[in-house]
């Protein structure tokens, strides 16, 4: 599903001493289809910079990365783009939601930037909010919820188009511990009855446990 073959990121000059840092340093796994894993480390490890590259928000000094035997190393600014609106959806730590818009109208929004058929995307939309326990609050607006709410709002809209993959980048950062076990129980359901891989940056060793497998990250580098 997910094959990362030796994967380097550098970022020029920014070290104390004026070198080039390792965000990535030969960064090497496999991730399964269906499978949900945890990521972990300490700020600065280069965690959600292999998520990014994952995802195709950012591309790769060295190294390979497939999905699905994709080649996304390969791929120019339009195939990361093509791949970003098909396969993968996104879910961050600060939400990431329209103020201006009613939760439903944030759901549906990148069905429609996508020009799909209006009917096909409200009903998918309704079917996920029902899935994530908002469908009460679909007419509300941003102001009106609480972070929980403001996170399972973004999840259903993360899968709104279907995609193979789910990263999640600190997503239950800014919840107290129940909406976190709530979202997170939410992520092995959706995982589990949609074959969806599943990828999460965490500093919660509780929120963690909740994966099929940890990834510990140091220095750039998989330590475990």
């Amino acid at each position: 599903m997910i094959r990362v073959e030796n994967a380097t990121k550098l970022y020029g000059r920014t070290g104390p001493d004026g070198a080039a840092v390792h965000a990535l340093n030969g960064v090497s796994l496999q991730i399964a289809e269906g499978e949900f894993v945890a990521i972990m480390g300490p700020s600065g490890c280069g965690k959600s910079t292999l998520l990014h590259v994952l995802g195709g928000l950012d591309v790769l000094t060295d190294g390979e990365i497939y999905l699905d035997e994709e080649p996304i190393h390969r791929l120019d600014e339009a195939g990361l783009t093509r791949l970003r609106r098909t396969k993968i959806g996104f879910v961050f730590q600060f939400f990431n939601l329209l103020p201006t818009l009613t939760v439903e109208e944030n759901v549906r929004m990148p069905g429609l930037l996508q020009n799909r058929p209006a009917k096909e995307v409200e009903r998918r939309s309704t079917e996920l909010l029902a899935a994530v326990g908002m469908e009460h609050r679909a007419r509300h607006r941003l102001h009106q919820l609480s972070g929980g709410e403001m996170q399972r709002a973004a999840l259903a809209r993360a899968l709104l188009m279907e995609p193979r993959v789910l990263l999640a980048d600190e997503p239950t950062g800014n919840l107290d511990s129940e909406a976190s076990a709530k979202v997170v129980q939410l992520f092995r359901e959706i995982g589990e009855r949609h074959r969806t891989t599943i990828v999460m940056v965490t500093h919660s060793r509780e929120v963690a446990a909740s994966a099929h497998r940890l990834i510990e990250m140091r220095d750039g580098k998989v330590v475990g």
